[in-house]
C-alpha cells in the first residue's frame, strides 16, 4: 500500500480531521485520568501513579482510534470509494477469469495493482468499482500514471467488442500523457484478431498507447508448442511425418491447429514429400468445418483436405492451382464423436503406423468431458503418442494422478493456471520485436531506430508475421543440421512464410495489400534466384531472435 496515498486519502475522506478531534478529547481524558488517579490513590500532587493511570487510558483510546482510522481508510481505498494517489502501477481493466492468474503472475512485483471492474471482487489490490470503458473513470483510476495497462475485460459474449472499445477510449486518454504507456489487449475470438490484421498501423506518437494484442487461445497454445519440446523432432534423413489429431473443435482447437501449421515445417519434406497432417475429430462438425474453410479461403484453396462424414464417406479437395501441390500441411476432418468406432479406428491406425509421429491434443472446454476422453483413447495412443489436454481448472491434481498411474502415457497441459504470466511479461512480443528488427536492419542497415520504436510502427498483420517467424525457430533449431549449405533451411523458411501469410488471410495473386494478396506465395523453386536467399538473414540471427 502507498502510505503517502493512504494519508492523503484519510485527509480527503475527512477521517484525519476526525482524528484530530479525537486526539484532543484523548488529551482531555488523559488530564482527567491523571487527576482522578491522584484523587483515588490519595495523592495530593500529581504523582507517578496518577500519571500512569491517565497514560494507560490515553494509550488505549489512541491506539483504538488509530486502528479504526487506518482500517477504514485502507478498506475505502481498496474498494475504490476514494481516490488513491498511486503511480507506476499495473492497471487491470476488467475482472474476467484470467484475473487470478494475472495476480499470481504479479506476485512479488513491487508495483501497486489497480483493478477496474463493476464486479464484486476481493484481493490485495485497489479495486475501483467503475466502468473501464468510461474516459473519466479511466483517468480516475490513474491510466495516465500507470506503468502498464492490461485489458482483459469481463467474461461474456461481448468481451472482445468491449475490450476493443476500451482501447479506443484509452488512446484518447493516453494522448495527454507525456510518455509512452504499454498496454496488452486480450481477445478470445479468432475473428476479432482477423479484423485487426486488415487495419493499417496506427500513428504511435509520443504519449500514445503502445498496444500489443493477444488472442487468449493462440498465445496459450504457443506456451506448449513453442516454449517446450512437446512437438517431435524429425530430421532430414527420417521417413516419418507429424500427424496431429485434435479431439474437439472451436477456438482452442483452431488455435492449436494454426500454431502447428505455422511451426511444423520439417527438413525431410523436400526429399520425401511427407506433409505435416492435422486432423480434427468431433461430432456434428460439418458446419464448423465450412466456417473454418471460408475463413481461410486462400489457405484451403491451395491445400489438400478431406472431410469424412459419420458413415465413413470421404469428400476430398485437391489444390486449385496450376503450380501443383506445394504446401507442406494437409488437413482431415472426421465427423464422429471420439468414442465412435470410426474415430477410434482412425486414431488407432495413425498410432500404429511406422511412418506417423502422432500427437493427440484434447481440446474440450468442459473439464469432465476432457478427462473422460483422455482415459478412453485407443491403447496404442498411450504407447506411441505425445498427449496434451486443454485444462483451465483451479488445480491439476487429476492430471498428476493420471500421469502417476502409468496407464495413460505422459499427459501435458495446455492452458495451465499460470498461463497469464506470458500475457503480463510477453516474451513472445520481445521475440517478435527482435525478428522484425533483424528484418529492418537487413533492409535498411543505416537505421538507428530501436527494436521497440520499429515495432510500434507496424500494422497488426506485420507484428503477427514477425511473431510467427520467431515462434518457428526453436523447433527448426532441433530438426535442422547447421551446415554450410543452407538450402534446406531457406526452403523450409519459405514454406513457413507462405503458411503464415495464408493463416493470416492472405491469398496467392498479384501483390496488393488492399486485397491481402501476395505474388510470392509460390513454390520455392519458382522464386527468382535473388529471392531464394531473402530469408538468410533470419537464419543467421536465429539465436538472437530466440534468446536476445
Amino acid at each position: 500500500m502507498n502510505y503517502n496515498g493512504l494519508i492523503k486519502g484519510a485527509w480527503s475522506n475527512g477521517i484525519a480531521k476526525k482524528l484530530l478531534i479525537l486526539l484532543g478529547l484523548s488529551l482531555v481524558i488523559f488530564v482527567i485520568g491523571v487527576l482522578l488517579g491522584s484523587w483515588v490513590l490519595g495523592e495530593k500532587t500529581l504523582g507517578w501513579k496518577g500519571f500512569l493511570s491517565g497514560y494507560v487510558v490515553f494509550a488505549v483510546l489512541f491506539i483504538s482510534v488509530m486502528i479504526n482510522v487506518f482500517k477504514n481508510t485502507s478498506e475505502s481505498m481498496r474498494e475504490g470509494k476514494k481516490h488513491v494517489d498511486v503511480r507506476g502501477h499495473v492497471l487491470v481493466l476488467g475482472a474476467g477469469h484470467q484475473l487470478k492468474s494475472i495476480l499470481r503472475a504479479l506476485a512479488g512485483d513491487k508495483r501497486p495493482i489497480v483493478v477496474v471492474s463493476r464486479c464484486d471482487i476481493d484481493g490485495h489490490f485497489i479495486h475501483y468499482k467503475k466502468d473501464y470503458e468510461n474516459e473519466e473513470d479511466l483517468i480516475f483510476a490513474g491510466a495516465l500514471l500507470a506503468d502498464q495497462i492490461l485489458v482483459i475485460g469481463e467474461d461474456g459474449p461481448e468481451r472482445d467488442s468491449r475490450n476493443l472499445h476500451c482501447i479506443e477510449v484509452l488512446r484518447k486518454v493516453c494522448a495527454k500523457s507525456p510518455r509512452d504507456i504499454h498496454c496488452h489487449l486480450l481477445l478470445s475470438e479468432p475473428s476479432s484478431s482477423e479484423i485487426l490484421w486488415y487495419l493499417k498501423a496506427p500513428e504511435q506518437n509520443k504519449g500514445h498507447l503502445l498496444v500489443d494484442v493477444f488472442n487468449e487461445y493462440e498465445f496459450m497454445s504457443e506456451q506448449l508448442l513453442v516454449g517446450t519440446d512437446f512437438l517431435p523432432t524429425i530430421r532430414e534423413s527420417e521417413n516419418e511425418r507429424l500427424h496431429v489429431v485434435l479431439i474437439g473443435t472451436g477456438p482452442i482447437a483452431q488455435a492449436v491447429a494454426f500454431a502447428v501449421a505455422n511451426i511444423c515445417h520439417y527438413p525431410n519434406y523436400s526429399r520425401t514429400g511427407l506433409k505435416t497432417c492435422i486432423t480434427f475429430v468431433d461430432e456434428d462438425c460439418e458446419k464448423w468445418v465450412d466456417r473454418l474453410v471460408v475463413s481461410r479461403m486462400g489457405l484451403f484453396r491451395l491445400s489438400k483436405y478431406t472431410y469424412v462424414d459419420a458413415n465413413g464417406n470421404k469428400v476430398s479437395h485437391d489444390p486449385e492451382t496450376t503450380r501443383g501441390d506445394y504446401l507442406d500441411v494437409e488437413w482431415n476432418f472426421v465427423d464422429a464423436y471420439c468414442e465412435a468406432d470410426l474415430a477410434r479406428n482412425f486414431i488407432a491406425a495413425v498410432a500404429a503406423s511406422p511412418k506417423e509421429r502422432l500427437v493427440v491434443c484434447i481440446c474440450k472446454e468442459d473439464a469432465s468431458k476432457a478427462i473422460s476422453t483422455l482415459v478412453h483413447l485407443p491403447r496404442a495412443v498411450y504407447d506411441n503418442a505425445d498427449i496434451a489436454v486443454y485444462w483451465r481448472e483451479a488445480n491439476d491434481d487429476i492430471i498428476k494422478n493420471i500421469n502417476e498411474s502409468g496407464m495413460y502415457g505422459y499427459v501435458r497441459i495446455m492452458g495451465d493456471i499460470d498461463e497469464m504470466k506470458e500475457f503480463v511479461q510477453s516474451k513472445r512480443v520481445e521475440r517478435g520485436q527482435r525478428a522484425n528488427y533483424v528484418r529492418e536492419r537487413h533492409l535498411n542497415p543505416d537505421t538507428r531506430d530501436t527494436e521497440e520504436k520499429l515495432w510500434y510502427q507496424l500494422s497488426e498483420a506485420d507484428k503477427t508475421s514477425a511473431i510467427y517467424c520467431a515462434n518457428a525457430l526453436p523447433l527448426r533449431k532441433r530438426c535442422f543440421e547447421m551446415t554450410d549449405d543452407d538450402y534446406l533451411l531457406r526452403e523450409a523458411e519459405h514454406r513457413r512464410w507462405m503458411m503464415s501469410m495464408l493463416l493470416m488471410g492472405y491469398r496467392s495473386g498479384p501483390t496488393d495489400e488492399r486485397t491481402f494478396t501476395r505474388h510470392d506465395i509460390i513454390p520455392f523453386d519458382r522464386l527468382p534466384e535473388d529471392q531464394k536467399s531473402k530469408d538468410s538473414y533470419i537464419l543467421e540471427n536465429a539465436e538472437y531472435i530466440m534468446n536476445g
